[in-house]
């Protein structure tokens, strides 16, 4: 079988969040365990061909490209890389992508006006490079490639994969005719979403199968509270919707040889955490007391990812025997708000605020739990992180963590498979009472050893992701043979 990927992002060459390491994940582990002819395509941004290069990566050369996408005429070049067994084809379309700011805007929460020209363009480039099989796109960016692969006279099987519903892709209904798609989708049950155009909606109508990050969300999705009111379209339209759990690279993420730790440590031997949370403390500058428990949050500052709440529960740390870690970046009201809480509860609470690679391996390293009360979570990889490191993750049972942290308190603890404390409402009474039941279990030494050393047994390889998601594309191939017959 030949898969193509279509996505706006590659960890780590390009990326701002969990898709880039996805999409970095997923190819490798279909090529790498079950021998797949894989390939993936991406934009070619400013700066990803210097951090190839870094890596010790060569661009390969390519023929230019005549693209045509509705009015507009674009020359690219899909050039190519082999990373491991995958072949990834950047397009190298310098109007499009070699743009300052971020990879989707100038800079700010701002985007660029033409992102759906832009990623029409990636799609239309990705079906030129290629004849896959199996065609797989991700998220809104993507999804022009699913819609145009289905209007071609043989089509591959095709599975549409959604990391946030929240980013739907939705342009005026001008944008129909701009990127040269027929009016005649134009309705419910395709690409219209009030009187718009909606890119997302319109490649999950065109595929086979629509997969999401975890089987908790892809419930969830086809709910009026978590549906982005695309709830009955998903309900009613989609073909086939599966839930299939988010893994991670356990070779980079392997606290017996992250080269960012002061110390190393592993299950069998755990005596490098202990130095591990000394040192983190030490960095940060909080003191700790016999007994107390240090808590790391890493996260996006904003409300989806109930940084409120954390802020909320700021006052109750010195009555818990808490103190908190806090790294991240995002709404400027919660960076200024814990830049405050760090200043006036600066025995209880140090605060940096940006995203350093090299701080948060020692956090999740070093730190004796992960707090993490997402709003909502299609399936989070912070608490995997944190699991794989030995680390407590304290969430709010939604999406994908709660399909990950096995609570002390489910019937499964009797087989000693507990890795975390689950809350049930975003509340800050909730998170408080959550933080209370895991400094109790911190603070017994036998719960503690069971819970990490559960952490980190549990498997967060791409490996059983890899295999479910192989035997989608063998259903949806042979199903393509024996209508061909």
């Amino acid at each position: 079988m030949r898969i193509l990927h279509v996505a706006s992002e590659v960890a780590p060459f390009a990326q701002s969040g969990g898709l880039a390491d996805v999409v970095a994940g997923l190819p490798a582990a279909l090529a790498e365990s079950h021998g797949l002819d894989v390939f993936a395509c991406v934009p070619l941004y400013r700066g990803v061909a210097a951090k190839l290069e870094a890596a010790g990566l060569a661009l390969g050369d390519a023929p230019p490209i005549a693209l045509a996408v509705g009015p507009h005429h674009f020359e690219a070049r899909v050039r190519p890389v082999r990373i491991g067994r995958v072949m990834y084809g950047f397009v190298d379309c310098p109007p499009l992508f070699d743009r300052a700011g971020t990879l989707y805007g100038p800079g700010g929460a701002g985007e660029f006006g033409d992102n759906h020209v832009r990623f029409a363009t990636l799609s239309k480039a990705a079906l030129a490079w290629t004849t896959p099989d199996v065609l797989h796109v991700h998220d809104w960016q993507g999804a022009p490639a699913a819609i145009y692969a289905s209007l071609a006279g043989k089509r591959p099987a095709i599975v549409a994969t959604i990391h946030n519903l929240a980013y739907r892709g939705i342009y005026p209904k001008s944008a129909v005719a701009e990127l040269g798609l027929p009016w005649s989708l134009f309705d419910l049950h395709h690409f219209e979403f009030y009187d718009q155009l909606c890119l997302l909606k319109g490649g999950l109508a065109a595929a086979d199968v629509v997969t999401t990050v975890s089987p908790t969300y892809a419930r969830e999705i086809m709910t009026p509270e978590r549906g982005e009111a695309l709830d009955g379209f998903l309900r009613d339209d989609v073909r086939r919707l599966v839930g299939i759990v988010n893994g991670i690279d356990t070779v980079a993420w392997d606290p017996a040889r992250d080269a960012a730790l002061p110390a190393r440590f592993s299950a069998s031997a755990m005596a490098g955490k202990a130095a591990c949370r000394a040192a983190v403390a030490a960095e940060l500058g909080l003191a700790l007391d016999d007994g107390d428990v240090l808590v790391a949050v890493i996260a996006r500052m904003t409300g989806q990812k109930g940084i409120d709440l954390i802020a909320d529960a700021v006052p109750e740390l010195h009555r818990l025997g808490a103190k908190l870690a806090v790294l991240g970046s995002g709404e400027p009201v919660f960076e200024d708000r814990f830049r405050y809480l760090a200043s006036a509860f600066a025995q209880h609470v140090a605060v940096r605020i940006g995203f350093d690679i090299g701080l948060s391996r020692r956090l999740y390293a070093g730190c004796d739990a992960f707090l993490m009360p997402s709003r909502f979570e299609p399936c989070g990889l912070g608490q995997l992180y944190a699991m794989r490191y030995g680390t407590m993750p304290i969430v709010h049972a939604v999406g994908g963590l709660r399909d990950t942290v096995i609570d002390p308190g489910d019937a499964e603890l009797a087989r000693g498979r507990g890795t975390g404390v689950r809350f049930d409402q975003a509340t800050t009474p909730a998170l408080v009472h959550a933080l209370e039941r895991a400094v109790s279990l911190l603070r017994d030494r036998s719960a503690r050893t069971a819970i990490e050393q559960s952490a980190m047994a549990r498997d967060s390889s791409w490996t059983a992701s890899a295999q479910q998601y192989l035997q989608l594309y063998r259903e949806l191939v042979d199903e393509r043979v024996q209508t061909v017959r």
